[in-house]
């Protein structure tokens, strides 16, 4: 019998936040689904009809997907930087694009964006092409700034002892 509780099992039962998640179905036209993971992949929870296995997989992949781009970071040139706007060659120092928050990834039929939601905690969203990007942006934007305390993941302390 599903209890309505899509927590992943095992895992620190933090507020039951599934019904949050669920909030972007129901406010946002075109959004498919919704999850919330942790910095190492490991799901926290899922919008009600998102399957747990797919669920799990989405949150691997989001993890690689989040970890890649802020390697990105030093690619970007800060816009007003005075040394990339008149055309010079820019020198390494230039080069910071600051804090990832999010990123986008764009198929035929739509979109996923992983987002920062608080320490350690990331939303994986997934939407149809369709969707009103910002509006996206701004539901994920007000979720975190509302609850992001109770989204945040401290990272996991290695509790083995060491190899001698």
């Amino acid at each position: 019998m599903d209890t309505g509780i899509r927590l992943n099992p095992g895992l620190v039962d933090f507020g039951k936040v599934d019904f949050l998640l669920d909030q972007a179905l129901q406010r946002v036209p075109h959004v498919s689904g919704v999850i919330l993971l942790t910095a190492d992949g490991l799901l926290r929870a899922r919008t009600e009809g998102l399957p747990l296995d797919m669920a799990q997989r989405m949150a691997a992949a989001c993890t690689a997907v989040q970890s890649s781009s802020r390697g990105t970071s030093e690619f970007v040139v800060p816009e007003g930087d005075a040394v990339a706007r008149n055309g010079n060659p820019v020198a390494p120092e230039h080069f910071d694009g600051g804090h990832w928050r999010r990123t986008l990834v764009e198929f035929d039929e739509g979109y996923v964006l992983v987002e920062s939601a608080g320490q350690g905690t990331f939303l994986g969203i997934a939407t149809g092409f369709d969707v009103n990007l910002q509006q996206v942006g701004t539901w994920s934007q007000d979720l975190v700034q509302s609850v992001g305390n109770v989204l945040g993941t401290t990272a996991r302390q290695d509790v083995g002892g060491s190899v001698s």
